[in-house]
């Protein structure tokens, strides 16, 4: 596909793994379509983007929450004339509670935010995908999707899930899925949660720039999942094997519900 006529989606895209990607693709030539919450910081990413790579960037402010914000996201995907060929659901948050100290109102939310909103968009993506006969999504799961860590993990599992059932049914027809699966990583994640990073090996820590560029190598390479970097792909198949109780009481050092 040519980067000058393409467009690539990214959502959550103000800050940390979103941010990076928008900086990454855009190095690669490609146009962006940026959405998040924080209209003020997606200018200002915006603005240094244009200015860097000379690529064109939408701004469309969203709270994925807020379905008339939705409707505008699948809107965008659905054009023609400047069509979005690679859709990255990024946007999510955690909770940093325990599953009964947070209210179940949230607990919703982030089965909206981190599967509902992403299904939305990569089927309306795929849809549009589907006549040109190409396009990536890169759908944001995580680690955790591995493990028994409350509604995020379980949230993140069925982004696993949908996007492998995806790039088995499409990637015969051009469109590659992949589920990109990071672990502890260095961004506003846990700042957002009102809470400071675990305290945890400096090995355990991630690169924005390494999870993006391994995530978008694994995409091109047309596969559906990747977990960056060796200590994580081995927590995934100790995961795999070790007895439930232990897994969960690993994950939980994370805070990351």
């Amino acid at each position: 596909m040519s980067s000058e006529t393409s467009y690539v989606m990214v959502t959550g895209a103000s800050a940390g793994i979103g941010a990076e990607f928008a900086r990454q693709y855009a190095a690669a030539g490609y146009n962006l379509v940026l959405t998040a919450r924080r209209a003020e910081a997606l200018e200002e990413l915006a603005a240094q983007l244009r200015s860097r790579f000379a690529v064109d960037v939408e701004v469309i402010p969203a709270d994925l929450l807020v379905e008339q914000d939705v409707a505008r996201l699948v809107e965008r995907l659905q054009q023609v004339e400047r069509p979005v060929e690679i859709l990255v659901n990024n946007a999510g948050f955690g909770l940093g509670k325990s599953f009964d100290a947070a209210p179940v109102e949230r607990h919703l939310d982030q089965v909206d935010v981190l599967a509902r909103v992403p299904l939305q968009l990569m089927h309306t993506a795929i849809l549009t995908m589907l006549p040109r006969g190409r396009g990536r999504i890169i759908n944001v799961a995580s680690v955790a999707a591995f493990t028994p860590g409350g509604t995020y993990s379980a949230v993140k599992r069925f982004l696993v899930v949908a996007s492998e059932s995806a790039h088995l049914q499409y990637s015969g027809r051009g469109i590659h899925v992949t589920a990109l699966c990071p672990g502890l990583t260095r961004s506003e994640f846990h700042d957002a949660m009102g809470q400071g990073e675990p305290r945890l090996p400096d090995f355990l820590w991630l690169s924005p720039q390494r999870v993006v560029a391994e995530g978008i190598a694994a995409v091109t390479a047309g596969k559906p999942i990747c977990v960056p970097s060796l200590p994580y792909k081995l927590t995934v198949a100790a995961a795999r094997v070790l007895p439930r109780r232990l897994v969960a009481a690993a994950i939980a050092r994370t805070r990351d519900y």
